[in-house]
Protein backbone atom coordinates (compact mmCIF):
# COMPACT_ATOMS: atom_id res chain seq x y z
CA UNK A 1 0.00 0.00 0.00
CA UNK A 2 1.18 3.28 -0.97
CA UNK A 3 0.92 6.66 1.29
CA UNK A 4 -0.15 9.53 0.00
CA UNK A 5 2.42 12.38 -0.52
CA UNK A 6 2.30 14.87 2.37
CA UNK A 7 2.81 18.25 1.93
CA UNK A 8 5.73 18.84 3.90
CA UNK A 9 7.17 16.81 0.89
CA UNK A 10 10.58 17.38 -1.04
CA UNK A 11 8.52 17.14 -3.92
CA UNK A 12 6.29 19.64 -2.64
CA UNK A 13 8.63 22.72 -3.35
CA UNK A 14 9.98 21.27 -6.56
CA UNK A 15 8.78 22.90 -9.92
CA UNK A 16 7.23 20.51 -11.89
CA UNK A 17 8.55 19.01 -15.33
CA UNK A 18 7.52 21.50 -17.70
CA UNK A 19 8.06 24.29 -15.73
CA UNK A 20 11.67 23.19 -15.62
CA UNK A 21 11.50 22.94 -19.40
CA UNK A 22 10.41 26.11 -19.77
CA UNK A 23 13.05 27.96 -17.95
CA UNK A 24 15.83 25.77 -19.64
CA UNK A 25 14.29 26.80 -23.33
CA UNK A 26 13.55 30.52 -22.04
CA UNK A 27 17.45 30.49 -20.84
CA UNK A 28 18.98 28.56 -23.37
CA UNK A 29 16.37 28.36 -26.27
CA UNK A 30 16.71 25.15 -28.39
CA UNK A 31 19.32 23.89 -31.04
CA UNK A 32 16.93 25.02 -34.04
CA UNK A 33 17.56 28.51 -32.16
CA UNK A 34 21.61 28.56 -32.79
CA UNK A 35 22.41 26.60 -36.08
CA UNK A 36 23.87 29.88 -37.49
CA UNK A 37 26.57 29.74 -35.35
CA UNK A 38 27.20 26.04 -35.85
CA UNK A 39 26.75 25.92 -39.30
CA UNK A 40 29.37 28.67 -39.58
CA UNK A 41 31.80 27.10 -37.37
CA UNK A 42 31.63 23.99 -39.40
CA UNK A 43 32.05 25.53 -43.13
CA UNK A 44 34.99 27.38 -41.58
CA UNK A 45 36.68 24.36 -40.30
CA UNK A 46 35.94 22.81 -43.45
CA UNK A 47 37.08 25.94 -45.23
CA UNK A 48 40.92 26.05 -43.40
CA UNK A 49 41.09 21.70 -43.24
CA UNK A 50 40.74 22.07 -47.31
CA UNK A 51 43.13 24.96 -47.42
CA UNK A 52 45.58 23.27 -45.38
CA UNK A 53 45.19 19.64 -47.66
CA UNK A 54 45.17 22.09 -50.91
CA UNK A 55 48.58 23.71 -49.66
CA UNK A 56 50.27 20.51 -48.23
CA UNK A 57 49.18 18.74 -51.70
CA UNK A 58 51.10 21.13 -53.63
CA UNK A 59 54.01 21.30 -51.86
CA UNK A 60 54.30 17.68 -51.95
CA UNK A 61 53.79 17.60 -56.09
CA UNK A 62 56.72 20.36 -55.92
CA UNK A 63 58.86 18.59 -53.61
CA UNK A 64 58.28 15.45 -56.17
CA UNK A 65 59.29 17.45 -59.16
CA UNK A 66 62.58 18.12 -57.74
Amino acid sequence: MTTPSSPDSPDAERPSREDLDQQVRDRYGTWRDQPRGLACAVIAAFMILTTVAFVFAVVAVVAAMR
